[in-house]
């Protein structure tokens, strides 16, 4: 770690030591031209959150990455920067440095040793090879323009660069170092940025049964409804908390109600979504006939989760429990299809920034070229990652984003320096 005390100055300096911005430095750097390259970071080490990135295991890219998979407000300029760097190119990117991936399931791509350090590890290691600085615990708290060199001031004093790269990322897990106050630093040189929310992550619901399905995992189809219409679905495991849904399923519908939910939702689980309405009905019918000798605490065990089907016969209005399966009408039967079929829980609150993978909203891409991530606004200005309007659902969109657009920004940004260099 570098320690400044007095006037630090740089070629090219990066905010932010995410993902974002090791990819931007290291791009920089292999560019070669003998320019000074600096990241800083307000965090006493970099990458903290690539730690945490899959469970450990960093779900670094997703073969399926795609304009397509991600909101944004320019959706032309998102292909620009994935025509830029696509997936072959990001694989190519972490060959060169000495990471070796494989692909999983769903187009996932991890590193062939499961661990999140070794990507960590192999982009520092680069760094140090190509004589980038990575000055830590080093937040830069205010930016502007003299002349043709930006002036930054921090705790440890005054820092001057030729191009800066913004990719200090966004509010999502403050734990491991999410922050707010890159869009003030973008603010101050003349940008926009739009309302910021959590995503990717539970969903705060009512229900006065949740307390006691807390842990239970059960597979469903679950769609997000604004009102009664359904803006999202996907299927897959769900997970049950004692005041909020969770898993990949929920955090997927968590990304939509973020980009664009602005009245009363809901979450809807529809827990046998292989199982036709017909054959759903046929089904417990043949069970009212069965288990005619049991009562009805265990009419569904077996189809579900104990606890789960006594949860979903109360949803139906059937307590108490302790009456006889025999006896359950045609209605009661309907009713409860219905509770199995549409599974209703009421959003109650706003996701946590806690809980959040990501953020959506930030600084409008639109304000950036997609080719070379240069802020239409400020000439030697650059952007990358989470600090901007753009964010995926699960499976390593987000990091794909991240590492697009930090390795054209770094790029562009050594080749505009450098041009700044020749020119004195």
């Amino acid at each position: 770690m570098i320690v400044i005390k007095t006037a630090f100055e740089t070629d090219i300096a990066v905010i932010g030591g995410g993902a974002s911005g090791l990819a931007a430095a290291v791009a920089a750097g292999r560019e070669g031209g003998g320019l000074s390259i600096a990241v800083f970071d307000a965090q006493p080490r970099c990458g903290r959150k690539l730690l945490a990135t899959g469970n450990g295991r960093c779900n670094l890219t997703n073969r399926a990455a795609e304009p397509s998979v991600y909101h944004t407000d320019d959706r032309q300029a998102l292909r620009r920067v994935f025509s830029g760097v696509n997936v072959s190119d990001t694989l190519t990117f972490f060959e060169n440095i000495g990471l070796i991936c494989r692909e999983e399931e769903e187009g996932r791509i991890y590193p062939s040793c499961g661990q999140a350090s070794a990507v960590l590890d192999m982009l520092r290691l680069e760094l140090s090879r190509l004589g980038v600085a990575e000055v830590c615990g080093c937040r830069v708290e205010s930016i502007r323009r003299e002349g043709s060199r930006f002036v930054m001031q921090s705790p440890l004093g005054a820092i001057t660069a030729r191009c800066v790269i913004i990719a200090c990322g966004g509010r999502a897990a403050p734990h491991l170092g999410g922050v707010d106050w890159g869009y003030e630093l973008v603010r101050s040189l003349g940008h926009s940025s739009t309302r910021v929310q959590p995503s990717l992550c539970p969903l705060p619901v009512d229900s006065p049964h949740l307390s006691s399905l807390k842990g239970i995992r059960a597979h469903a189809k679950a769609s997000l409804l604004e009102g009664n219409s359904p803006v999202a679905s996907d299927e897959g495991e769900v997970q049950f908390g004692d005041k909020w849904l969770s898993g990949i399923v929920i955090f997927q519908l968590s990304s939509a109600a973020a980009a664009g939910i602005r009245g009363e939702c809901a979450v809807e689980l529809d827990m046998l979504p292989e199982k036709p309405d017909q054959e759903l009905a046929s089904l417990l019918q043949a069970r009212r006939v069965l288990l005619s000798h049991l009562t009805l605490e265990n009419f569904l065990t077996g189809v579900f989760n104990k606890r789960v089907g006594m949860c979903l016969l109360k949803q139906a209005g059937l307590s108490p429990l302790s009456r006889p399966v025999a006896g359950l009408s045609d209605s009661d039967l309907e009713r409860i299809a219905g509770v199995i079929r549409r599974w209703r829980f009421p959003v109650s609150g706003k996701p946590s920034w806690n809980s959040a993978q990501v953020t959506s909203g930030g600084v409008p891409l639109a304000e950036f070229d997609g080719m070379t991530m240069q802020s239409r606004k400020c000439r030697g200005l650059f952007a990358a990652g989470e600090v901007l309007n753009v964010d995926g659902v699960c499976g390593g969109f987000n990091l794909q984003w991240a590492w697009s657009s930090g390795i054209l920004a770094g790029r562009a940004a050594h080749a505009c320096a450098a041009s700044q260099s020749a020119g004195q």
